[in-house]
Order: structure tokens, then sequence, then C-alpha cells
């Protein structure tokens, strides 16, 4: 049988399980440096989804951990950027380990040798690793699809696990909370088949509007605008219609002037401070477009068709490591519902002339 992004994405719980159970022994070499270096600048390389998922969780990191997190990308970083003097910790991100600008950026910095380095990358061998003192393994594995879900997701999920390590080395985080926010993560998880679960039924309700929609943009806030983002890749990659993933504030400064009848909102709704704002966007634009939807982390109050709640009590931090699953599974519907094979592969020579992955 074929293997598709559904595959991959009814691995997740099972992957991102067995990242849990094993999260101490995956992440000892990452202990050692925060352990003995006690780093709480970092500077983390990454583009594509990878950079999506860094995105999602740097305010996790930064409130658990007390370090203060910038996030590059890698191709500018190498022509026009520098390393700060105040940065002690670099970590590169790439779940295949191919990318030709992460590496590139990485030896920029391991030839510097001034601060730690470290890849967070699903594969131990690649050639990413081979300029890094240490290398983390994401713990998804290979995915034979060319269209990241599982890593995507794991590559949150140990990423947050990271954050709460280092909290604990700093003294930020007690035993006891410590046990509380691994519980939180756990549930969080045995939440995914639910998750599946509703968004098939959200498609299936409304997939001959959604097959039709020729634009989308997906607005977040905080921890969101990173999931916004991978949707914005998975969309675009997938589906091919134009789909941005926006700010909340920033899509408030322009973007917005694009709506049309024919365009499409989907809002990323993580409860926070700024809930009521993101509400108050979408009943404005619900009178000028039809194609406006919800996705939800928190039950709605009141039930609206177009509006997606998955149902999930949980902190609005660890919002990316399930919120991203319905944009997956919407990119995969949507792509075959507009009968594209993701099988025929497009574009095939673009690696080897650009020079994208090594």
């Amino acid at each position: 049988m074929q293997e598709t992004m559904m595959t991959y994405v009814h691995e997740e719980q099972q992957v991102c399980r067995e990242i849990l159970n094993n999260y101490e022994r995956n992440l000892a070499s990452f202990q050692q440096i925060i352990n003995k270096k006690k780093p709480r600048n970092w500077l983390i390389l990454a583009t594509g989804s990878s950079a999506n998922a860094m995105l999602s969780v740097k305010y996790y990191i930064e409130k658990v951990a007390d370090v203060s997190i910038e996030i590059q990308e890698p191709f500018n970083f190498v022509h026009y950027g520098k390393i700060r003097q105040s940065a002690d910790f670099v970590l590169a991100v790439s779940q295949g380990g191919h990318s030709y600008s992460t590496i590139e950026a990485l030896k920029k910095v391991y030839r510097e040798d001034r601060v730690p380095t470290a890849v967070l990358t699903s594969k131990l061998d690649s050639p990413i690793a081979k300029y890094a003192d240490t290398v983390i393994d994401i713990g998804c594995g290979v995915e034979k699809v060319g269209f990241v879900t599982k890593g995507f997701t794991a590559t949150v999920l140990t990423s947050l696990l990271m954050g709460i390590l280092a909290g604990v080395s700093y003294g930020e985080v007690g035993v006891k909370e410590k046990q509380r926010k691994l519980d939180e993560l756990n549930k969080a998880i045995e939440h995914i088949p639910i998750i599946i679960r509703k968004t098939e039924q959200f498609y299936t309700q409304h997939c001959k509007e959604l097959n039709s929609i020729p634009r989308f943009a997906i607005v977040g806030y905080g921890p969101s605008v990173g999931t916004a983002k991978e949707g914005e890749t998975k969309f675009t990659e997938t589906i091919r219609v134009p789909t941005q993933g926006f700010e909340l504030e920033a899509y408030m400064h322009g973007p917005y002037l694009e709506v049309n009848k024919n365009y499409s909102l989907i809002f990323l709704k993580t409860g926070g401070v700024l809930a009521e704002r993101m509400e108050k966007l979408k009943e404005y634009f619900s009178s000028y477009t039809e194609h406006c939807f919800s996705i939800s982390m928190n039950e709605e109050s009141e039930r609206d068709a177009k509006t997606l709640s998955l149902d999930i009590e949980s902190n609005e931090l660890l919002s990316p490591l399930f919120m991203a699953i319905p944009l997956q599974i919407l990119a995969y519907r949507i792509t075959t519902g507009k009968g594209i094979d993701l099988g025929v592969r497009i574009f095939d020579d673009f690696d080897k002339v650009l020079k994208s992955k090594v």
C-alpha cells in the first residue's frame, strides 16, 4: 500500500509517546551541554517546517527555562548575518539533515568554535551532523513522503522537552512542576486520535466549499503564529494555491485589504489574552466572505458549523503540539479532493539546479 501524508499523521500519537518515554536518553547529550554551560541566549538556525516548529515552541521554552531565543533563516545568516556576542548556544534544526543552507550556517558557527553547537535531526548520520558538537535525535524516523507531518509534531515535542530540561537545570522548574509539565504533554498526545477524527468529519462536512477556494490566509497569535506558518507551508506544497500564514496584528496592517468573497480565512483560536481580538476580526470579515473558518483549541460556547472545536483543555503555549494536525489533514484532503496526485513529482530537477539539498 502506498504511503501518504495520512500514513504519517496516523503515526503521530505513537511517535510522540515514544519520544516522551525516551526523552531522558535521547536528550542526554543536550542535558550535558545545559548542565555544564548554562546557556541563556540561544541562536536557532532553521528553515521551512523546522523554522515553523521552532517559532511555535519559542515562547514556551523562553518562559519555562528563562532563556532568550533568536531564530534566524540560515541562508540570510550565511550571507548577511552574524552571531551576536551574547549568544552562548547554537541549535541547528533540520529533520532530514540535508538542508544546504542550514549546513552552511552551522559551518559558519562551528568554524568560530566560540559557543557550543547542537543539531536537532531525525537522521543522526546525515551531512549536517558533521558540524556540531552534539547531535540530538528528533525521534520521528524517516518520512518517505516529501510533505512533513509527524516530523513537525515530533520536532515540537522534542523541543518542548528540551525547554523543560533546561528549566530544571537552571532551577526554574522543580521536581513536582517538571512532572506536571510532562503530564500536560502526555494528556495532549492522548487527544491526537480524537483530533484526527474531528478533522476528518469537518472536512467531509465542508469538502465542496474547501475544495473550491482559490486563496487561503491562516491567522494566529503567540505560539500559533508558527502553526499558521506551517499551515502556509503545507497548503502551498500540496493544494498549490496561494496561502499565507499571518500573525494577528500584522494581518490587520495591510494584508486584510485583499479580502473578497472568494477569499478564505482560517483563524487559529488558542485562548489567551488575544482571544477576544481574534474573535472580533472573524466577526468583521464574516460579512465580507462566507469562507471564514476557525480551528479552536477549546470547546466553543456557541457551536459554529465552520469552527472545528478540538475540545482540549491545555496551556495555550502547548497548542502547537496538536493545532498543526488539523491543517496537515485539511491540506491532504483538499489536495486529493481537487484531484492532485502528490505521488507525481513536479519540478523534479529543482534541488539539482538550485542546490537546496545536499
